[in-house]
Parts: structure tokens; sequence; C-alpha cells
């Protein structure tokens, strides 16, 4: 975890420090090595949000674009089990970042609890991601719509799609770089697809502004490649 409770005040782990947990008021130790990113772990124990997954220097530095008031924030479900969302807006918004791999139940669940949810998940994990990716953007012609390109992707295409497309929420899959690679909520089989620059897409969420709404006419499947012209 990023932030531990001292004095009542959340602070960030320094090497020797003690400090609490503000889900669950254990005893948390400052772990401030040099192959992690600093962090504060439960003292002998897994952490208290089975849900947790350890962090990166990705998710922090996806934590960073948002303020820290905002990062961290549990809440207990119907059963009194405590859950920490990455990034919890003062409107509802959920944004979760996943690194690790998951298992299609656990999504479901935690997609479930938080209801308005965006997930962002690290597409350079697996090296044959961002290969996939590629390769189907080649083999589809896009929409041009208010100056970006919009590619109509099916949940088949690639591993990431099968493993996100179906789940019914926006998706946004890192690549590096700048953009974010925007998968949106559609009904049925097809998907809409987009880059979107992430410092525009920190910025709408900390306004509590909508991210680009895409409606275009039903797609015709016509094969796995597909030509549309217009």
């Amino acid at each position: 975890m990023r932030f531990a409770l001292l004095n009542d005040q959340r602070v960030e782990a320094t090497p020797g420090a003690k400090g609490v947990c503000p889900g669950c008021n254990a005893e948390m130790l400052a772990r401030c090595g040099t192959k992690k990113v600093w962090h504060w772990a439960h003292r002998g124990r897994r952490h208290c949000d089975h849900w947790w997954e350890n962090e990166t220097e990705w998710h922090r530095d996806w934590k960073n674009r948002f303020v820290t008031d905002w990062q961290e924030v549990p809440a207990r479900d119907e059963t009194g089990e405590l859950h920490i969302a990455d990034i919890k807006t003062p409107y509802g918004l959920v944004i979760e970042f996943q690194h690790s791999a998951i298992k299609p139940d656990e999504v479901e669940k935690r997609t479930t609890f938080y209801g308005q949810v965006i997930w962002i998940i690290d597409g350079t994990r697996r090296p044959t991601d961002l290969i996939q990716y590629e390769r189907m953007l080649s083999e589809n012609y896009p929409e041009r719509f208010d100056g970006i390109d919009i590619y109509t992707v099916y949940c088949e295409e690639t591993r990431l799609l099968k493993e996100w497309g179906s789940l019914g929420k926006i998706v946004g899959f890192d690549f590096g770089g700048d953009n974010l690679c925007l998968l949106t909520a559609a009904q049925g089989r097809s998907r809409y697809l987009f880059d979107f620059p992430k410092v525009e897409f920190a910025k709408l969420i900390s306004e509590g502004k909508p991210l680009p709404v895409v409606q275009f006419a039903k797609p015709v499947r016509r094969g796995y490649r597909r030509r549309r012209r217009f």
C-alpha cells in the first residue's frame, strides 16, 4: 500500500517508519528497499484486502495522476469484507489498475461490488498482447470521427479482448506511451476501440466529466478481415 495512518494522518512509507492500516487498523511496516517501490506492508500476514495485488511503479505512476485523497479508499461489502479501491472519486467512480493475472470470477466480483468502475490494464505484462493488438488493427479499417480513428472489434480477436471485452465496462489498455487504448462498453459482441491521451483521460476524470461516447450504426460482421468503406 502507498499510505498508512500515523497520528490519524495518511503518510507514505519512509525507512524505519511504522503505521496502521487505514482499512483494518493492523500494524504496518515501511518497506523501503531498492528493488520495489517503497510501500507499507502488514506485519506478519497477508494484505487485509484479498483483492489487493503487489504495487508496482506502473501502479504508482497511474495513481499519481490523481489527488491523494482519492487513492486507496477502503469500503466494506454487505458481509463486512474489506476492499480498497485504487482510485475512488467523490462522485462514486472507481478506477482499478490491474497488472498481474486475474481470474474472471474475481473481475466480476470486483466489478459488481464497485458498480461504476473503469479498469486500466497493463498491456506490457505479456509481450504478445501488443503484437496481437497491432495485428488486429492492421486488419481493420477505422472510422474517422472528430479526428480520431475508431475501430470496431470483437471479443474473440485477441487474448486481451477475450479476457476483458465482455465485461460491459469501459476498459483501458496501457501499452506504454502517451495514449490509452480505450475499449467502450457497447452492447452485443462488438466494441469500439480508440486511442485516447492519458493526460486527457485523467483530466476528465478529475473534473468529473464523461469520457467520449462513440455511437455508430450497428456493424455487420464480414469475416475476420473486414473492409468498411465510407
